[in-house]
C-alpha cells in the first residue's frame, strides 16, 4: 500500500497549504482510496487521480469543515461528470451520519453513494479490510485500520488522548495520529493530543513507523518531531505534503 500526504494541516492550513486528506493505494489491485477531504486537497488529489472513475471510495474521519470541505467542490466535479458521460458512477462516500445538519449538506445529485459508519464496524474494499474505531472528539468521529495481508495502516482521526486507539493502533507498520501541538499548550478543552502523547500512544502500540500530522499552521514542526522523538524512539517522521509513505 501507497499513502500520500494531500494536506496535513487543521483547523486550517498555513499559505500553499491544505487541510487534512490522504490517498491510500493498492497498485496492485489498482485500489484508491481518499481519507479525509478538507480545504484545498481535491485540486491536489486531481494531479495523483484525474480520473475520478478510478476513484473506489471516499473515507471521512468525521464532519468539521476541515475534514470535509473540498467534499462540497468534489460532488460539482462528480455530477457534472455523470452529466457529460465522463464519469460512470457515483462514488462510494463513507461517513458518519451525525452531525446530522452536516450529514444532509452534502449530497448533491447523486453524486455519492453515502454509507454510514459505525463504532466497530468493518468493511472490505477491493481486498483491503478497512476497521473504524470511535475516538474522543466533541462531534462523532472515527480511527481508521486499513490491514492488507500482514501489513496494517492506521489513521487515528482527531482524538484526545485515548486509551482504546492504542489497542486499535497495535502493532501497525504506520500510525499516522494528529499531533500538531506542542504538550505545554494542552488544556483540557482541547479536543486532540500532543506530540507528546501521540509518541506516548505509538510506544505502547509498539507501532513500527509514527507520521505526525494535523498541524497547528502556527506551530514550530521541528519542536513537535523533538517532543514526540523524546519518548517515541523508533521510525519517527512529519507528515509531508505530496510526499509518499509505503506500508
Amino acid at each position: 500500500m501507497k499513502l500520500t500526504v494531500l494536506g496535513c494541516y487543521g483547523p486550517y492550513p498555513k499559505a500553499k497549504g491544505a487541510c487534512s486528506g490522504y490517498l491510500l493505494e493498492d497498485q496492485e489491485q489498482e485500489v484508491r482510496i481518499l481519507i479525509d477531504c478538507g480545504n484545498g486537497v481535491l485540486s491536489r488529489l486531481l494531479t495523483y487521480c484525474n480520473d475520478l472513475n478510478k476513484l473506489d471510495a471516499i473515507i471521512i474521519s468525521h464532519l468539521h469543515p476541515d475534514h470535509i470541505s473540498d467534499l462540497m467542490i468534489l460532488r460539482y466535479a462528480l455530477a457534472m461528470g455523470q452529466t457529460k458521460g465522463k464519469i460512470s458512477k457515483s462514488i462510494d462516500l463513507y461517513l458518519p451520519a451525525s452531525p446530522m445538519d452536516d450529514y444532509n449538506r452534502i449530497q448533491y445529485n447523486q453524486a455519492y453513494n453515502m454509507k454510514v459508519i459505525e463504532d466497530g464496524g468493518k468493511i472490505n474494499i477491493k481486498g483491503i479490510d478497512i476497521s473504524f474505531l470511535r475516538t474522543d472528539h466533541p462531534i462523532e468521529c472515527y480511527a481508521m485500520s486499513f490491514q492488507k495481508g500482514i501489513k496494517k495502516f492506521v489513521y487515528s482521526g482527531d482524538t484526545k488522548y485515548h486509551q482504546p486507539l492504542i489497542q486499535f493502533a497495535e502493532n501497525s507498520d504506520l500510525f499516522l495520529c494528529e499531533g500538531g501541538m506542542l504538550h505545554k499548550d494542552m488544556t483540557d478543552s482541547v479536543p486532540h493530543v500532543s506530540a507528546k502523547q501521540a509518541g506516548e500512544m505509538a510506544l505502547m502500540a509498539k507501532v513500527k513507523r509514527l507520521v505526525l500530522t494535523h498541524f497547528y499552521p502556527d506551530v514550530d514542526t521541528g519542536h513537535l518531531f523533538i517532543e514526540a522523538g523524546e519518548v517515541f524512539p523508533y521510525i519517527l517522521e512529519l507528515a509531508e505534503e505530496h510526499k509518499n509513505y509505503f506500508i
